[in-house]
């Protein structure tokens, strides 16, 4: 990025972090921003009524919306064109994942009178909202639980959960429906309602409502509320404004504008911009951690009563500019290296690379994604650099043709032969692209067709799951080296970038590998560890392709605890002649380097590049090719840097 722009950036940050209002504001609401923001003059942010931000729940009093996607429920099995509350989908008469509770399994229905129901044995609840049907991933159906004492005062989701990709429904937390002898659950009273742990106020809604606010009625059950909704007028063809608590008034439900720009009422009356905050102004880490919010997984802080950030000691939520880490834990769900296998994590792998916090730009989330667009995961479709004269170039971006990676590695590192008026005029340039990617990639340069030598296809492989494994893109940036799936074969093996985007699939090279029967989520079944051993060969310690440096060694540490800091060990023996032993820690895991230079800083030798795993790791260095005299060996990784020197005596 251009150094005028991070200047900008920083100065503004240090003076504009946070607008300075003098009393609390009224939100007016999404509509209320776009009758402005809707023309290129203020910029058109109308494409965030396409997003998932904006349409993850869908408010579904009838069948006006059915069969749309982001709007209406789209749940359909038979792929017949109607969904299948119409149809009145039986799961007790088809083979499903609910076999095991038939007769009691599941029954859909729809009617004008009674709008979407689910059945569950005997008793039958209402369907109110919808949470998904993007067309990418899933849909699952929002109920208030039907008991003795009529229906809960909360909204809990169903244990049926719709994957859009294989048109196939699945279990989503079916123990709060039935028990352990595959019986149904009811609830006598609305107390007992609120033992069902799938509550929404106390889970979605963190994310998924704009000002946000929580409460426990009288007999236990946790109900949200968002932002009043000060005119529905706009809103009459939509469906996210709801009256989430049943106290008579519409909120806002979704995350809508004012959720990342806080309240506008003094910004709408007034037009001054410092009543209104703009992401770009406050510091990169604040923003960062803003997307942060959502895109991550743990518990609220001190009592981890909430599955999102909240201060759950005070009922007080976040506001953009508060850091992730003071209202929220860690609880993400990962492979054995650290990186993301659950979905909504992005942040928890960034924060494990140097970008965020990188000492020339801080990378934020905002500068490859743009969400007011109507682009798949709002790929940012233009990025402003400098050209070779120093003045500034628009370059259309997309992540299939390697634009949004080029945009900014342009001019610099395995790339720096490519100015970034190439990048700008990218079709006309593609013969002068190619030779220069694929002397990088080691792969022939088809990165729109076959994904061949596509920079996310390696970095950012898909390795996550959302609905189907995999179907969410990690977000580490590193290329997952074949050696992890052999060297975490212990604990179930992991993916490969290699195999888990191409090799492993029909229409790629498999080396005479058999991959007929073999299970995608587990990585330590034959196949994949014989794909795995081949592709070393190319990608690992010793890789004709790519040296990942000397195979790691995991040390145990009493009780089996993981280390709590980053240490760098002094080698031993020193002096040595000619190996020794270095042994290091690391505290979370992350991209780990891990190199030897000679006294004058030349690089003599690449002892670890990779990611790995928090652990106590130890490498034997093997100095017989090298000259007497001292030497200086650096760790580096998730911003930990620190270096020792050794001696070889020879």
């Amino acid at each position: 990025m251009k150094n005028s722009y991070v200047i900008i950036l920083l100065l503004v940050a240090v003076v504009f972090c946070l607008p300075q209002w003098g009393a609390a504001q009224e939100y007016v609401g999404p509509e209320k921003c776009l009758q402005c923001h809707n023309n290129a003059g203020l910029g058109d942010m109308t494409g965030w009524r396409t997003s998932m931000m904006a349409n993850g729940y869908s408010y579904v009093p009838d069948d006006t919306h059915s069969m749309n996607n982001l709007t209406g429920v789209i749940c359909d099995a038979n792929e017949n064109g109607i969904d299948d509350f119409i149809d009145g989908f039986d799961f007790n008469t088809a083979t499903t994942a609910f076999d095991q509770f038939k007769p009691n399994a599941p029954v859909l229905a729809y009617s004008a009178q009674d709008g979407y129901t689910m059945t569950i044995g005997s008793v039958t609840h209402k369907v109110y909202m919808t949470y998904g049907g993007s067309g990418l991933y899933k849909q699952r159906y929002m109920l208030k639980l039907n008991t003795g004492e009529g229906e809960s005062a909360g909204h809990y989701i169903s244990p049926v959960q719709y994957n859009e990709k294989t048109h196939e429904y699945v279990q989503y937390h079916a123990d709060d429906y039935w028990d352990a002898n595959n019986d149904v659950i009811t609830w006598a009273t609305r107390a007992e309602a609120s033992t069902n742990s799938r509550n929404l106020a106390k889970g979605c809604s963190g994310c998924h409502t704009t000002g946000l606010e929580v409460s426990q009625t009288a007999d236990g059950e946790w109900v949200s509320s968002g932002a009043p909704v000060m005119d529905p007028a706009p809103y009459a063809d939509l469906n996210n404004i709801f009256d989430l608590d049943g106290d008579g008034d519409l909120d806002q439900i979704n995350t809508t504008c004012e959720r990342c720009h806080g309240p506008g009422g003094d910004h709408a009356t007034t037009g001054d911009k410092t009543k209104i905050i703009n992401p770009r102004n406050l510091t990169p880490e604040q923003a960062t951690n803003m997307c942060g919010m959502c895109h991550a997984r743990g518990k609220s802080l001190p009592n981890s009563t909430f599955g999102y950030p909240f201060d759950d000691d005070n009922l007080t939520g976040w506001a953009p500019g508060d850091l992730v880490a003071d209202l929220y834990s860690d609880g993400t769900g990962d492979w054995p290296d650290g990186s993301s296998v659950k979905h909504h994590q992005q942040f928890n792998d960034f924060i494990t690379t140097d970008k965020w916090n990188f000492q020339f730009h801080p990378v934020t989330c905002y500068e490859c994604h743009d969400i007011h667009n109507e682009v798949k995961h709002h790929i940012r479709e233009e990025i402003i650099e400098e050209d070779s004269t120093g003045a500034e170039i628009a370059v259309a971006t997309d992540n299939d043709d390697n634009t949004l990676c080029l945009a900014c590695h342009a001019t610099h590192g395995p790339f720096e032969n490519i100015p970034v008026e190439w990048v700008a005029d990218y079709d006309n340039h593609i013969t002068d692209i190619a030779p220069i990617v694929s002397a990088h990639t080691k792969h022939l340069y088809d990165p729109t067709g076959t994904g061949s030598s596509r920079c996310s296809k390696c970095h950012n492989p898909k390795i996550s799951k959302s609905a189907v494994a995999y179907d969410v893109h990690s977000h580490t940036f590193t290329a997952l080296s074949p050696e992890l799936t052999k060297f975490y074969q212990p604990e179930g093996g992991m993916p490969n970038s290699c195999a888990v985007s191409c090799h492993m699939k029909d229409g790629f090279p498999q080396f005479g590998i058999d991959f007929t029967g073999d299970a995608l989520t587990n990585w330590g079944e034959s196949a994949d560890l014989a794909m795995a051993d081949t592709l070393l060969h190319y990608f690992g310690p010793g890789g004709v392709w790519w040296d990942t440096g000397f195979p790691m060694a995991v040390e145990e540490l009493p009780g089996g605890q993981l280390p709590q800091t980053y240490v760098l060990g002094q080698n031993y023996p020193n002096p040595f002649n000619p190996t020794t032993k270095i042994t290091f820690d690391v505290a979370n895991g992350g991209f780990v380097k891990l190199k030897v230079y000679n006294i004058i800083g030349q690089e003599v030798a690449v002892l670890a590049n990779k990611a790995l795993m928090a652990g106590r790791y130890s490498v034997d260095f093997d100095g017989g090719d090298l000259a007497s005299g001292v030497y200086v060996y650096k760790l580096d990784t998730n911003g930990f840097v620190e270096s020792k020197k050794m001696v070889l005596t020879k």
